[in-house]
């Protein structure tokens, strides 16, 4: 028990200087790139949840938004006792399914596109988390922390610029908060995840993910069989959620099943050329957490000393075994590089917060070190970066793979039309 308490005591406080080296440190703007008008916002919203909850009350007076200053409201929140004690969780929304919607059913930050009357970014974050699931984070209870590194997103293997997403971060300080009301249209459930749970190794998944998605539409009949045909399925990394608490949106279309049943032992070229989604889900499927939403929370996740993110994603490639190999092949001595360079800049695990015993724990000199190294290394997202680069030697991969496919077909079809010309001539 002392040391579970010791443990809870040690991540509040590193949460605690995490946020408020965030709100110290502000990322700076990314304008949009020639050609890309999008922006949108997303907003990671944290709370502590109490292990007793009858304890756990919102002091007004000293968190409330008549204090002033945003570092001492952390400092005064992050002092009780109920906090300290309390398990970090963050919230994650299930988007609902949309046909056509290239992010339909993917797990989330409530967010979206900026509006023309939006002030700024922070304003859409605000506005879209209002809209999607109730939650007023202008309330009195809610602190904007800070924001992370804010990233020009394209496709994958693609270098179109799709938008600039900018993710803020926000802190909620009670947790007898109304419930959550959400927007059937928009979402089809709301789950908070304990922060421990993200970094468990036995929660990591694969998943599949289609590659026509940057060619066009995801349910084309002509282009998603011709994708999967020349380069099967995207295999990405992912994080099965296991929620501490769960919010429905019960008058969603998706909340039943319903419609023609998907095998999945489904056999023969015909099968596997044809698509593989469906179109509504069963509330009860497997909660997992990828792509986008995944990059954000590592971004955060990288901030924390006794975190390490690069065991939460996997490099992605393709399932196609000839793609696999010339990838892995290509992007090497990449890999290698990106992660020796990872492991540099993180902290000793055995450093110790002012004599205090256990491993993770950082005084504030190294703290403040360690966070400006990261702050450094992140400053145009890490893991993009890295991906960047990545998918810089994956395409040429793959197009190399495609060639030798194409080479290769076209020594066997030269060696059947001999060998049948042969056959011919032996009989004549």
């Amino acid at each position: 028990m002392q040391s579970q308490d010791g443990s809870k005591l040690s991540r509040s406080r590193e949460l605690g200087q995490t946020l408020q080296n965030l709100n110290h440190n502000r990322y700076p703007h990314v304008p949009n790139p020639p050609g890309c008008k999008k922006r949108a916002s997303v907003a990671l919203i944290i709370r502590v949840r109490p292990t007793f909850p009858d304890t756990a009350s919102f002091d007004t007076s000293a968190c409330g938004l008549a204090v002033g200053s945003d570092q001492e409201r952390l400092n005064a929140f992050f002092t009780q006792e109920w906090v300290q004690r309390g398990d970090p969780e963050v919230l994650f929304i299930k988007r609902a399914a949309r046909k056509g919607d290239r992010w339909t059913s993917h797990i989330a930050f409530p967010g979206g596109g900026r509006d023309p009357e939006d002030k700024d970014d922070l304003a859409a974050s605000i506005r879209e988390t209002r809209e999607e699931i109730g939650m007023d984070l202008e309330a009195n209870h809610c602190l904007n922390v800070g924001n992370l590194s804010e990233r020009v997103i394209t496709a994958w293997l693609g270098k179109t610029p799709l938008m600039v997403l900018c993710p803020f971060v926000f802190l909620q300080m009670r947790v007898d908060t109304e419930p959550l009301t959400l927007q059937p249209t928009e979402v089809h459930s709301a789950h908070w995840v304990s922060l421990r749970a993200l970094t468990s190794p036995y929660l990591h998944n694969y998943i599949r993910s289609d590659v026509s998605q940057p060619f066009g539409r995801s349910d084309s009949d002509f282009i998603q069989p011709l994708t999967r045909l020349l380069f099967g399925q995207v295999l990405i990394k992912g994080i099965d959620l296991v929620p501490t608490e769960s919010v429905y949106c019960n008058s969603g279309a998706d909340l039943l099943p319903s419609g023609p049943r998907v095998s999945t032992s489904a056999s023969g070229l015909l099968s596997f050329l044809s698509s593989a989604r469906t179109t509504w889900e069963n509330p009860s499927q497997k909660l997992i957490l990828w792509g986008l939403t995944l990059g954000i929370m590592s971004d955060f996740l990288r901030i924390l000393p006794s975190c390490d993110p690069s065991r939460l994603w996997a490099w992605p490639t393709l399932s196609h075994v000839d793609h696999q190999f010339s990838i892995w092949l290509f992007t090497y001595a990449y890999r290698k590089q990106k992660l020796r360079e990872i492991e540099s800049s993180c902290p000793a695990s055995d450093t110790k917060i002012g004599g205090a015993s256990g491993p993770g724990e950082l005084d504030d000199t190294t703290f403040t070190t360690f966070q400006a190294r990261s702050r450094k290394e992140v400053q145009d997202s890490a893991l993009l970066e890295m991906l960047g680069g990545y998918y810089d030697r994956a395409r040429t991969a793959v197009f190399l793979t495609l060639l030798l496919r194409i080479g290769a077909g076209g020594l066997l079809a030269a060696w059947g039309v001999r060998e049948v010309r042969n056959r011919r001539f032996q009989k004549l």
